[in-house]
């Protein structure tokens, strides 16, 4: 008789471990969702899933595999219809009532290399300055612009340096084009 107890009562407790058990991963699962929801929504990015972050400088290199560019948004966010929004910070800039160009252009090269990424191209980017936000529209224009401003920059040579007149020095120690740059040479 006691022998016959122990079977059902075993299964009974396996069956009441699992249920314990799918209920703690779920538990898990909802907690982890919600801090992850709780984080996008505090530092302000889009609705839609954070698929890549740089902020920490930890990101891995994108490459276009079609231009000579790399780079490393601080967060992409892939839209539910599944385009992405690369977003650049820059809180070290105040009181912009408009984007800077440079920066402007910056966005745009990461979304010409997110069209490698991604089966939907960006439509368009954010540029956060401290105080304020600018959308950059990834239009036909600005993505031509960037694409001129490659050529531009594969043709620099020692003859033909690019066509700066002054540059900050941390810029020029960091920059590729230092040995034939007569503005950063020597910096």
């Amino acid at each position: 008789m006691f022998s016959s107890l122990l079977l059902p009562a075993g299964i009974g407790l396996l069956l009441v471990a699992l249920a314990l058990g799918i209920l703690v991963l779920n538990e898990r699962r909802y907690q982890r969702q919600r801090l992850l929801t709780e984080r996008h929504r505090a530092l302000g990015l889009p609705e839609g899933e954070l698929v890549y972050e740089d902020a920490d400088g930890e990101g891995e290199p994108l490459s276009s595999s079609a231009y000579p560019l790399v780079g490393k948004p601080d967060y992409i966010v892939q839209l539910p219809d599944g385009r992405p929004v690369p977003i650049e910070l820059k809180l070290g800039v105040h009181d912009a009532t408009i984007p800077y160009s440079n920066h402007s252009v910056q966005v745009a090269a990461y979304c010409l290399i997110l069209e490698d990424y991604f089966v939907e191209a960006p439509t368009h980017g954010i540029l956060r300055y401290a105080d304020c936000e600018f959308t950059i529209e990834y239009t036909p224009a600005l993505r031509k612009k960037v694409i001129k401003l490659l050529t531009e920059m594969e043709r620099c040579s020692e003859q033909q340096p690019p066509p700066l007149a002054k540059q900050r020095v941390a810029k020029c120690r960091a920059c590729v084009f230092q040995p034939v740059c007569p503005v950063g040479r020597n910096r």
